[in-house]
């Protein structure tokens, strides 16, 4: 067996343990999700190793991390893709530049997607996160390994797919049914991904992994980095964003719902990281948003939830812009929930059941996230409730997150998966 060997890793496994190497086309450092899920394995018995562009994780972690970044850095998936540029430019300048752009990123992916099976050696299975990972590995996968396709999200509904031409969608979703095919299975989010994605790629088997944190307990006395971070006093109603400064997001949205009467008094915080950072730091120094709203650097998954709970409520305003978006459970609403902070969500169909229909009362409010109007509303239903009702909403949401939407419940399914693949369970 050939593999690429940290100082720290010892290879202790068993018969019944399989040497596992995940394929993540991007940077690895804040995707809990790939983290949790390697975690979760090695615990399990298994020898894991991400294969990723970069990143870095804990010291501590239990799978071994190795990165490349492809030769031709000018086509990463970094947000610089000009299908997602606004703004006029010259139609035939335009074209030869979309041209070139995927022409450069299939040559990337490719070449990048050989280069990790070759450095990972002899595995048992590929385990490719998204359609990146997928595109990538799944050509040059040796027919003694197995496959497993964990996808995140509907790729093809989401940033640069969907916005690339008809006739390349349609390709590109013809490839993915096809080296889908053979996957040992899907591993997707939701439900509702699950339905769309059932339908498009006709998998063997289905697994729903909800990205949930562990069950957490906020420690007592309470820590407040966030407050602190923001300079916002313990009186001062804080409203936090949370993720990806990407578009479609709802954070500009969120931003005027300050505006509403009611909230003269609110802060929002985000924090997070993306292309959209110099923009957001441009309108937090706008009047009236000056002192008011505050950018704030990503922090590791590791401390995420402790700033969490400073904030009074977590807006998760998803613009109805795709499929994706429709059918969404970001991280952040399980984050928000396991830090026992109430939501304020899209309308959405499957968020608004997690927030509305919880067993012992709604963990949040929904809202119009095209509208600032009704982000605000949603908002004041939640901060203008007396004190004891803001506590016992906290506490259904904690209550939820240790019931129901942890990892510990989430992640018996993916062990399972691997129990099956290993034999384990015959």
């Amino acid at each position: 067996m050939t593999r690429p060997q940290d100082s720290g890793q010892v290879d202790t496994l068993g018969r019944s343990g399989l040497r596992i190497a995940m394929a993540l086309y991007g940077d690895v450092t804040h995707d809990s999700r790939v983290q949790r899920e390697a975690e979760t394995l090695c615990q399990a018995g298994h020898v894991v190793t991400i294969y990723c562009l970069s990143g870095t994780v804990a010291s501590s972690s239990p799978f071994q991390v190795v990165a490349k970044r492809p030769r031709w850095s000018s086509v990463l998936p970094d947000g610089s893709s000009p299908f997602l540029r606004s703004g006029p430019s010259r139609r035939l300048g335009g074209l030869a530049s979309r041209v070139q752009w995927v022409i450069g990123y299939a040559r990337n992916i490719r070449a990048w997607g050989r280069w990790a099976v070759n450095a990972a050696g002899e595995v048992d299975v590929w385990h490719a996160h998204d359609l990146t990972g997928l595109m990538a590995v799944g050509p040059h996968i040796p027919r003694n390994a197995r496959l497993v396709y964990d996808s995140h999200e509907i790729f093809l509904e989401t940033g640069t797919a969907d916005r690339l031409p008809r006739p390349l969608r349609e390709l590109l979703s013809m490839y993915e049914w096809f080296l889908a095919q053979r996957a040992a299975a899907l591993v997707t989010v939701n439900e509702g991904y699950a339905r769309v994605l059932r339908r498009r790629i006709r998998p063997r088997r289905v697994v729903i992994v909800r990205n949930c944190p562990p069950r957490w307990t906020p420690p007592a006395p309470p820590a407040h980095p966030l407050r602190e971070a923001a300079n916002v006093d313990a009186t001062s109603p804080l409203v936090l964003y949370h993720g990806a400064f990407a578009p479609h997001r709802g954070i500009e949205q969120a931003a005027d719902a300050l505006r509403e009467p009611g909230l003269e008094r609110a802060h929002l915080a985000l924090l997070g990281f993306g292309g959209a950072r110099d923009d957001l730091l441009a309108l937090a120094r706008e009047a009236p948003f000056t002192g008011r709203v505050h950018v704030l650097d990503a922090v590791p998954p590791g401390e995420l939830l402790e700033w969490i709970t400073g904030a009074d409520v977590d807006v998760i305003a998803l613009q109805h812009s795709t499929l994706n978006h429709w059918l969404c459970t970001p991280n952040k609403l399980w984050e928000s929930l396991a830090a026992g902070v109430p939501v304020v969500v899209s309308d959405f169909p499957i968020m608004r059941r997690v927030v509305l229909e919880a067993p012992d009362g709604p963990l949040g409010a929904v809202c119009d996230p095209a509208n600032p109007a009704s982000i605000a509303e949603a908002i004041r239903a939640l901060i203008e409730r007396s004190p004891a009702e803001r506590q016992a909403t906290r506490a259904r949401c904690l209550r939820a997150a240790h019931h129901r939407w942890n990892w510990e419940t989430e992640a018996s399914r993916l062990v399972s998966l691997y129990e099956g693949l290993s034999g384990r369970d015959a």
